[in-house]
């Protein structure tokens, strides 16, 4: 067993080399999923974690991935803004839907044709690893340099990914052992699955803003704390009522991270000109008298991206060490890199669907393409995948080493291709965050605030002209009277005269 102070140096030593690989991201463009995986990799190989101990870390996959999804998917929800999601929304869902059915189609192909599993068997592995990561993108798009409808894009797919990615398997399964399938009960579990967990997620969100509200005195101070309580515990009971947690806690998150629209102080005048979404919130916050007073929703959001982070950081570590590459054949490493190229080309082919999302600027459209096309790290969701079948007593041959494969190659082809095409000499402003909230001076949907007509409209003057005014009195040479008026008598004070 490895010894607590090893682990506890470890555990700083993660926090450090994810920082450093984060900072340094514009001149080395290396995402640091792949380093801090392969520290995972050598830490077994080299013995610091002895290999009797692997047992134990696969048992603890559940809790590891439960606690990874709370704190990343948190994070997402609140700096996403409902505006920005509303606009990106239906073509976000195309995308997502027809590239990750696509390509778990041609993964399972691949993998039928090759070994020869049960077709149902296949699909379980082509839907394990048919979408990008959810705690990879996060981490990825923290540093790299994007628009905001991209990045909005990319981060509610790797959501919507996770999602399929767990619930697509395990229908399949279902099937398998049970030996039949039908329809209804097929839409009976998606609808069950996406519209009963968001439900879940916006009741949360509403009762956690009204004890926040009533107990504003008392919570000052430990508002992330007792949030994140909150957080971990709707995760618990969504997934025990059998609700999909992901869901419920990104959309529990989208609405503590867009509350200031439920302010009643700073929501302006409810007309036929406001938005729908704006009338609807304007609507609950007057039916459930709710308020933002005791949030500091910019005091959640530092802290938990700090929190996030070390958790992300930790769970690439963490996949690392589940490897074990002892053994394999030639062809088992073979097949996982050829799958990872595929994943690769079924992106690119789909990238037209985005066009629009794209900068108009060439140089920055290119480097935000490489983003998009490159962003196929696999990672939570396929490592779930991968132990489920033996959970169950199925055993099918190379199943779980070719997903772990399939999640390091994955990682291997997206860090080589950011770091051959991604251009940080280009990427000359801030990294992205979240948008401006109504304090700071946002619009009113969280947004850029509204530019002011006038202020477009004039031309900058220039650096060096002289500024223009009238003539003042102190202009004049003592002694000399002004053109106008000479000639002219001066003007009689009469108190002077009596």
């Amino acid at each position: 067993m490895t010894s607590p102070d090893v682990v506890f140096v470890l555990l700083a030593g993660i926090a450090f080399v994810g920082f450093v690989l984060d900072a340094l991201f514009d001149r080395i463009r290396i995402p640091r999923m792949l380093p801090l995986l392969l520290v995972g990799i050598a830490l077994v190989q080299s013995g610091i974690v002895p290999t009797h101990d692997l047992a134990v870390l696969t048992a603890f996959i559940p809790y590891v991935s439960g606690l990874t999804i709370a704190f990343i998917l948190f994070a997402v929800g609140l700096e996403i803004r409902f505006g920005e999601l509303a606009r990106v929304l239906g073509r976000a869902t195309l995308f997502t839907l027809s590239l990750q059915t696509a390509t778990a189609l041609v993964l399972a192909v691949v993998v039928f044709e090759t070994f020869h599993w049960e077709f149902l068997f296949a699909l379980v592995f082509g839907f394990g690893l048919s979408g990008p990561s959810s705690v990879a993108v996060p981490a990825l798009l923290r540093v790299a340099r994007v628009g905001d409808r991209l990045r909005t894009t990319l981060l509610f797919e790797s959501v919507a990914s996770d999602v399929l990615q767990l619930l697509a398997p395990l229908i399949l399964i279902g099937i398998y052992l049970t030996g039949h399938y039908s329809f209804v009960s097929v839409g009976e579990s998606l609808l069950w699955g996406v519209v009963g967990s968001a439900a879940a997620g916006i009741v949360a969100g509403i009762l956690w803003l009204v004890i926040l509200d009533r107990l504003r005195t008392f919570t000052a101070g430990y508002t992330w704390t007792l949030t994140i309580t909150i957080v971990l515990a709707t995760y618990g009971l969504a997934d025990l009522i059998g609700f999909n947690p992901a869901i419920t806690i990104f959309v529990f998150g989208l609405m503590l991270g867009n509350s200031l629209l439920l302010d009643a102080d700073r929501t302006a005048i409810v007309t036929w000109r406001t938005s729908a979404l704006r009338r609807m919130l304007y609507g609950l916050r007057q039916r459930f008298r709710l308020s933002t007073g005791g949030l500091d929703v910019p005091h959640i959001q530092q802290v938990h991206k700090e929190v996030s982070f070390f958790a992300s950081s930790f769970f690439f570590v963490y996949l690392g060490l589940l490897f074990q590459p002892a053994g394999l054949s030639a062809l088992v490493v073979a097949v996982p890199i050829g799958l990872a190229v595929v994943m690769l080309a079924m992106r690119v082919g789909f990238l037209p669907l985005l066009r629009g999302y794209f900068d108009p600027a060439p140089a920055a459209a290119r480097r935000e393409r490489t983003i998009a096309a490159f962003n196929i790290s696999r990672g939570l969701s396929a490592a779930v995948v991968a132990t489920l079948p033996l959970s169950l007593g199925i055993r099918i041959p190379y199943f779980l080493d070719l997903m772990f494969l399939g999640i390091l190659f994955s990682a291997v082809v997206s860090s080589i291709g950011i770091f051959a095409l991604y251009s940080p000499a280009e990427a000359s402003r801030p990294p992205p965050g979240p948008p401006p909230t109504r304090e700071e001076g946002g619009g009113p949907d969280g947004g850029a605030p509204p530019r002011d007509p006038a202020a477009v409209a004039a031309p900058p003057a220039a650096p060096d002209a002289p500024v223009s005014r009238p003539p003042l009195p102190s202009d004049r040479p003592h002694g000399t009277v002004p053109e106008a008026n000479r000639g002219a008598t001066a003007p009689v004070d009469d108190r002077r005269v009596r």
